[in-house]
C-alpha cells in the first residue's frame, strides 16, 4: 500500500489496506458457516497493519503508464516507465529513479544525472532537518511517526466513509476466500482526500481465508471524481479501479498492481479517457529504517550495484 497515495488511485489502494478497521454488518445465511467474524477480522487487521508499518522498509520497482493527454483526450496511454523507488518517511527524500522507458533501459548518463540531482536535493533537505546533529536519530523517529500518523488518518477516514458487509465464502483464483462488499456511508463526513474519494466508490474485496490477507479489491465509482478542484480533471460515474495484493516475502503481502479506467473531462472542457495501470514488483527489504535509503551504501551492496 501505496505507492500513488494522495491521488484518486491512491484512495483505492487505501481500501485494500483499510479492511483492518472494518465493522462487519451481516453475513449471507445461504452460505456455509464462515470463521468467527471478530477473530477473522482481527487477523486481517493485524496482517494489514504489519504490512503498512513495513512499507517504508522496502525498496521496490514500479512500472506505470505515462500520464499525459494527446489531441484525442486520452490519458495514460503514451507508453510505460519503470522506476526504482527508495522510500522515506520524509516526502522530499523519496527517490523515484527512472531506469526504463518503453521497454528500453535509460542511458547511464541519464541515471547519473538523476542520482546527482537527488543527492543535491537530499543533502539540502537533510541539512535543514539537522542530519549529523546529536538530535538526528530523534528527528528521524519523529518524522517516521508523523508519516505513520498520516497513513493512519487516511486509512481510517477512507474506511469510515464506507459500509462493509460479508456476503459469502467462495474460491478466488483457486484459493478459499471470504467476500466482502462495500458501499458509501451516506452519513460519513470524510476529512481527507482519500476519504472523500473512497466515499464515491462501491465494490468487492476478496480475502484469502487461510492467510487472512486481502487479495483483491475491485471498485466502481457511483459519482464523479474531481482532481484539482475539478479544474484539472473530472472522471465520470462508472470509473473502475482494481488493486491486487500478493505475498512478497518475509511473511508480508503488499500491493502488486492497480488499474484505473474511466472517462471524463480535463481542464473543464477537453474529453478525457483514462486507461492507467501500475505494477509494483521486486520488493527488497532495507537493512534498517532509513531516512534516505539511496544514500546508504548498504542498500547498494544488497543489490550488488553501486549508487
Amino acid at each position: 500500500m501505496t505507492k500513488s497515495q494522495g491521488t484518486w488511485p491512491g484512495a483505492i489502494c487505501v481500501l485494500g489496506v483499510g479492511l483492518w478497521v472494518l465493522g462487519v454488518d451481516s453475513v449471507s445465511r445461504a452460505q456455509a458457516p464462515i470463521p468467527d467474524p471478530d477473530t477473522f477480522f482481527r487477523a486481517v487487521r493485524d496482517n494489514l497493519a504489519r504490512a503498512e508499518r513495513a512499507t517504508p522498509l522496502y525498496v521496490y520497482k514500479e512500472r506505470r503508464t505515462d500520464i499525459h493527454t494527446n489531441p484525442f483526450g486520452r490519458l495514460g496511454t503514451g507508453g510505460a516507465s519503470v522506476y526504482e523507488v527508495y522510500p522515506s518517511p520524509v516526502r522530499q527524500l523519496v527517490y523515484r529513479r527512472l531506469i526504463e522507458r518503453d521497454g528500453e533501459p535509460v542511458t547511464a548518463a541519464e541515471v547519473t544525472r538523476q542520482d546527482s540531482e537527488y543527492r543535491a536535493r537530499a543533502g539540502e533537505v537533510l541539512r535543514e532537518r539537522g542530519a549529523g546533529s546529536p538530535d538526528e536519530e530523534r528527528l528521524a523517529e519523529e518524522e517516521a511517526q508523523r508519516a505513520r500518523e498520516r497513513r493512519d488518518r487516511a486509512i481510517n477516514d477512507a474506511v469510515a466513509a464506507l459500509e462493509f458487509r460479508i456476503t459469502e465464502r467462495t474460491t478466488y483464483r483457486g484459493v478459499p476466500a471470504i467476500v466482502v462488499t462495500f458501499s458509501p456511508k451516506v452519513s460519513a463526513r470524510p476529512s481527507t482526500r482519500q476519504g472523500r474519494t473512497a466515499q464515491k466508490f462501491a465494490g468487492t474485496i476478496w480475502v484469502d481465508e487461510k492467510a487472512a490477507e486481502v487479495m483483491q479489491v475491485e471498485a466502481t465509482s457511483i459519482d464523479d471524481i474531481s482532481y484539482g478542484l475539478g479544474i484539472l480533471a473530472r472522471l465520470g460515474k462508472g470509473t473502475t479501479a482494481a488493486v491486487t495484493r500478493r505475498p512478497v516475502g518475509d511473511g508480508l503481502w503488499m500491493p502488486t498492481s492497480l488499474t484505473l479506467s474511466g472517462r471524463g473531462r480535463a481542464l473543464l472542457v477537453r474529453r478525457l479517457v483514462v486507461d492507467f495501470s501500475v505494477e509494483w514488483f521486486d520488493y527488497r527489504r532495507l537493512p534498517d529504517d532509513l531516512l534516505a535509503p539511496f544514500l546508504d551504501a548498504r542498500v547498494h551492496r544488497q543489490s550488488r550495484s553501486g549508487p
